[in-house]
């Protein structure tokens, strides 16, 4: 992994621990500008990628 890989401008953190619970902003990155409290239910390795499925209420 390349150390300087940003995000809308801002340096990355490393190697964040991905908590099960309900304390998740889910904000989109582009288009228009939504918010969406989320749930992280599990995550799982599919190959070089680490995949987090969430609960996104329908409200």
């Amino acid at each position: 992994m390349a150390n300087k890989t940003r995000v809308l401008g801002q340096a990355i953190r490393k190697g964040i621990k991905m908590t099960k619970g309900s304390r998740w902003r889910l904000v989109a990155q582009a288009g228009r500008k939504r918010v969406f409290a989320g749930t992280l239910l599990t995550t799982f390795n599919l190959g070089h990628s680490r995949v987090g499925v969430f609960s996104v209420p329908k409200d």
